[in-house]
Parts: C-alpha cells; sequence; structure tokens
C-alpha cells in the first residue's frame, strides 16, 4: 500500500517537472580548460545523477573485500550470540554437557568469549568435571586479560561451593592485588572469613565493608554480630573464660541489647561455670525487653540457689501469665528446688497455653521419678500425637479371641 502511494507520488511530480521544462528545458554552460561546455538542465541533472551513481559504485567495489569481511565478522558474532542464549536454555533444562559443547564451540566467534568460557564452566562445574571448569575459566582470564574480576570472581565461589577456603581466598586476593576490587569479591571475603573462623580478619574488613558502595548496612551489622556471636560460642565451646570475657568486653552496646547475642554469652558463660554471670545478664536483658528464647535460656541454669532462682523468675508470672516459655521455665527450676508438685502445675499450664514437645518429655520424667508410670507413658503418648499430628487408629483387641490364640501357640510350641 504505501508503495503504490510513493509510486502515484513520484509519477505526479514527475509530471509537473516535465510540464515545467518542457515549456523552459533550461541551460548550463560550463567553462573548463578553455573549453565551454553546452547543455540543457534536464542533461546536466541526468548526467549528475549518474556520475554520483558511478562514483558510489566504484566506492564499494573497492571497499567490497572489507566490507564482506565484515559482514562475515557480523555474522559469526550473531551466530555466537545464539549459540549463547541456546547454551543457557540447555545448561536451565539440565543438559550441561550440551551446554558447555556449544558454548565452547562458539566462544572464538563471539563478541566477548570470556562470557562464553564462563557459562561453560559452570556447565562443567555441574557436571563435576573439575579439571574441564579450570580450564575453561583459565581461558576466560586468557581472552579478558584486561577485566580479570568476572573469571576470578567466579573461580573463587566455585572454591567456596567445593569448602576450598584456602584456595578462594588466594583466588580474591589475586583480585585484589590487581586493583580490581568488587563489591561481589568484598563479600565473599567476608563470607570466608566468617566460615573459616578467622574474626580477626573479619573485624578488620569492616570498614572496608561499610565503605564499599554496594554493601548494605544491614549485611554489615549482621557480619559484625555474627563475628560476636561466634567468638562467644566459641570461648563455651573451649571453656575459656577469658576468651569469653575479652569477646564480652569488646561487644558494641548496640549488640548487647540482640537476644542471640545475650542467649549465647548466657549459655558461653555456663559452660565456663559462671552461670550467676550468665543469671544476671539474661535477668538485666529481659527486665529491658521480653524474649522468648532468652526465657528458655534462663531454664537452663543450674544455679546455686535454685529456690532463689525460681522466685526471680516467678516475679515476671504477674505480667506474662499466660507465656508458657516462662512457665515451662519456672517448672525447670521447680524442680532443681525439688518442688514437684508446683512443677508438674506449671509444665501441665504450659502444655495447655503452648504444646511444647520438651515440656511433654520433661512432665513424663518427673511422673516417673514420682513412681507414677502409667502417667509417665500418657504423657509421652501425648507426646508423640502432638509430633505426628493425630493419633493412630487401632482396632479394638477382643480379649476372648487373644486369649485363645496365645493358649494355642503354647500348646503348639
Amino acid at each position: 500500500m504505501k508503495t503504490g502511494i510513493y509510486i502515484a507520488i513520484a509519477l505526479i511530480c514527475g509530471a509537473l517537472l516535465a510540464h515545467l521544462l518542457l515549456a523552459d528545458p533550461g541551460y548550463v554552460a560550463i567553462r573548463f580548460a578553455g573549453h565551454v561546455i553546452e547543455m540543457s538542465a534536464i542533461t546536466f541533472v541526468l548526467l549528475a545523477i549518474t556520475a554520483f551513481f558511478l562514483v558510489r559504485w566504484v566506492w564499494k567495489l573497492i571497499n567490497a573485500r572489507r566490507l564482506w569481511r565484515e559482514g562475515q565478522e557480523q555474522r559469526r558474532q550473531d551466530r555466537a550470540r545464539r549459540s549463547l542464549a541456546r547454551g543457557l536454555l540447555e545448561m536451565s533444562e539440565g543438559e550441561w554437557s550440551a551446554s558447555e559443547q556449544t558454548l565452547v564451540n562458539s566462544a572464538r566467534d563471539a563478541e566477548s568469549p570470556a562470557a562464553h568460557y564462563l557459562v561453560a564452566a559452570r556447565a562443567a562445574d555441574l557436571q563435576g568435571a573439575t579439571q574441564r571448569r579450570d580450564e575453561l575459566i583459565a581461558k576466560a582470564l586468557e581472552v579478558s586479560a584486561d577485566r580479570r574480576s568476572p573469571a576470578l570472581i567466579m573461580q573463587a565461589e566455585m572454591h567456596l561451593k567445593h569448602k576450598q577456603f584456602q584456595a578462594a581466598l588466594e583466588t580474591l586476593h589475586q583480585l585484589e592485588a590487581g586493583g580490581e576490587s568488587s563489591v561481589r569479591g568484598t563479600m565473599l571475603t567476608a563470607r570466608i572469613l566468617r566460615q573459616i573462623g578467622d574474626w580477626e580478619k573479619l573485624q578488620g574488613l569492616e570498614p572496608k565493608l561499610r565503605t564499599t558502595r554496594g554493601v548494605t548496612a544491614a549485611f554489615v551489622d549482621e557480619t559484625v554480630a555474627q563475628i560476636y556471636l561466634d567468638r562467644l560460642q566459641a570461648a563455651g565451646r573451649a571453656n575459656d573464660s577469658k576468651a569469653l570475657a575479652q569477646a564480652w568486653k569488646e561487644l558494641p552496646k548496640s549488640l548487647a541489647q540482640r537476644a542471640e547475642i545475650v542467649v549465647a554469652y548466657a549459655r558461653a558463660a555456663a559452660a565456663c561455670d559462671e552461670v550467676e554471670l550468665a543469671e544476671t545478664e539474661l535477668r538485666k536483658f529481659l527486665g529491658r525487653q521480653w524474649d522468648e528464647a532468652a526465657v528458655l535460656a534462663y531454664g537452663e541454669l543450674d544455679t546455686d540457689e535454685p529456690l532463689v532462682t525460681l522466685e526471680r523468675a516467678e516475679q515476671w508470672l504477674p505480667e506474662h501469665s499466660e507465656d508458657a516459655a516462662l512457665l515451662f521455665t519456672c517448672a525447670r527450676h521447680s524442680i532443681r528446688a525439688e518442688l514437684y508438685g508446683k512443677a508438674r502445675s506449671y509444665l501441665e499450664t504450659s502444655i495447655a497455653i503452648r504444646p511444647r514437645l520438651e515440656a511433654w518429655q520433661l512432665l513424663a520424667n518427673l511422673f516417673e521419678q514420682l513412681g507414677e508410670r502409667d502417667r509417665a507413658i500418657k504423657a509421652l503418648t501425648d507426646a508423640l500425637a502432638h509430633a505426628v499430628g493425630r493419633r493412630a487408629a487401632m482396632p479394638k483387641i477382643r480379649a476372648r479371641r487373644w486369649v485363645d490364640r496365645r493358649q494355642a501357640d503354647r500348646r503348639r510350641n
């Protein structure tokens, strides 16, 4: 439709121009080297158009070889882009071997060969072919010597995936030494240092984490919290009172308000036979803010004066009378204080408010020690039914038939 319109407009314009030129064809005279060339305006226009197309054709003829090479290069790059897309789809479908082959074959013709080699390395890693993976990453580093960070970061991630922490750190140090520090590289370094427990280096990395653009404050705060949390837990496992005191002393005030930190300190202090310190810190924390994990940790403390500890826990009951965790904690301290009737009451009330397997287990143990075996069995049965989600339906046993069958078995033997 558009072509027809253009043709019609061209014919109309041509007719108008022909009408004008027939009335006055015009005159053009060109003086060149002592000669005068005379012609009509129509002839001049036709010669000019012919000259333009002739020059254009000669120019194309001169550049034909270069244009052919450029066209070939463009077609190869287009094929490589399509191969990259196909390789990604194959990898997503789980065809890792086919994906690797597709990407490697098309890498030479790609505009960015490193991208092909890196995705192929990922496919090789998914197949467990670590040697091929490393060779492909090496090729990616070779073809992109001016930008090594993508390949080095992927290599570090691969080492981290296989728990090769030292190799991952060495790879990231190469990245740092080359002046190609990146957000991802810094975060990976923090993650590795955290996993290997190198708290000193991780603390030294904190200023860089806070100044690196792209690293959120929440990530840094969580990393710092995890540093101290792991330090406290490590001191508790080693029963090292000095290391525990040092970590608690260096703890930022903002972190001392977090429940998981206080609970970790309390458990570590108890492991180091510093139960009174643990009790004091938990009680102070619960006085500021209420937290279920801290309440349960308070119930774990085996103090020298369990009756005093129980009285302190019971002081929270007026404000938290329906708190199942607090009732469970009071029950544990009641048992330590040998107030078994009170312990039973607390446990049954706690279970009624919110069933907890630990509460049922403690109640069953209490009944067992008090010689009430049937009640102990019932508590364990209730706990099992709660864990399963329902009580098992069992056909009713007919007593007479069961007795007859048993007697018949005895006669047979």
